[in-house]
């Protein structure tokens, strides 16, 4: 017999001395199985669900709803946050439109009405005094007082210049008496602002002489002409037939009227050694002549 039929005896004999079990624990060892295979393969399951998750960091979102599954090999991109509201830009300020400067055409100015000369009707005439005569035309070197030897700068501005002189009586003096005074009346004609100078530079003049020697000078109050003016006084010792002083006082009176580009110097200079000028009657004159270059450049 050979070895081979040996092995198959042996198991055979194996077989018969082994006990079978009975039908309900085969039934119990079946049932046991298919547990253990069930729960094998939960177990294998878990495993593979966790490992999903894993792989494609699965991430709930804020509402309770899932992102849908990524294929195998697909990686997930981080889900980008909500959108949040920009804060409202205001309109850039909106610039009016800028209109090109327009370039203005020199305009020439008006030309200027300058009087060519100086008429008699601007001076003071016969029917402007109580009583009196005209002397006529003299020079215009003493058109008014010294004043401290001063020099006018709007001399430069002077146009035209005269000068004319007339006597005078008072209302009242008798027939045959002498005159009260002599009046030197000046008319000057200035380039533009060189009359207004003028007047600046005499009120100056005044003010920084109030003495020459024996003669005093001030300002003195006077109703306003013209469109500007003033009144001054030259007071001086009072001198006998002999020149000598008798302690008494004579005035002179100046007056002083702009109307415009043109200055009107009205100078009493009294006649001979007698009478102070008064300054009532040089108010008159004032007014009259200040008429009478208004109705000139009218």
């Amino acid at each position: 017999m050979s070895e081979l039929d040996q092995a198959y005896r042996a198991l055979a004999h194996e077989a018969d001395t082994v006990p079978l079990a009975a039908p309900g624990a085969l039934r119990a060892r079946a049932d046991r199985r298919t547990r253990l295979r069930v729960t094998a393969v939960a177990v294998v399951a878990a495993v593979a669900v966790g490992s999903a998750i894993f792989g494609t960091q699965w991430i709930v979102r804020a509402d309770g709803t899932a992102p849908p599954p990524v294929p195998p090999g697909a990686t997930q991109s981080p889900t980008p946050p909500p959108p949040t509201s920009a804060p409202p830009t205001s309109a850039p300020p909106t610039t009016p439109p800028t209109t090109p400067p327009t370039t203005a055409r020199p305009t020439t100015p008006p030309a200027r009405n300058t009087p060519k000369s100086i008429p008699n009707s601007a001076f003071l005439q016969v029917a402007d005094l109580s009583r009196g005569e005209l002397n006529g035309d003299t020079g215009t070197d003493n058109i008014m007082p010294t004043l401290c030897d001063a020099r006018f700068a709007s001399d430069r501005s002077i146009d035209l210049r005269r000068s004319r002189r007339l006597t005078y009586y008072n209302a009242g003096t008798p027939v045959g008496n002498t005159p009260d005074g002599t009046l030197t009346q000046t008319i000057t004609v200035y380039e533009p602002g060189g009359a207004s100078r003028f007047v600046d530079e005499v009120r100056d003049a005044v003010a920084d002489c109030p003495s020459e020697g024996d003669d005093r000078y001030r300002v003195v109050s006077a109703p306003k002409r013209g469109d500007e003016s003033l009144m001054f006084e030259k007071r001086y010792p009072t001198l006998d037939a002999e020149g000598n002083k008798t302690g008494g006082e004579d005035v002179r009176l100046v007056s002083v009227v702009r109307v415009g580009d043109i200055v009107t110097i009205i100078y009493e200079t009294g006649w001979e050694d007698g009478w102070s000028a008064e300054q009532s009657v040089m108010n008159t004159f004032t007014t009259k002549a200040t008429n009478r270059i208004r109705s000139w450049l009218d």
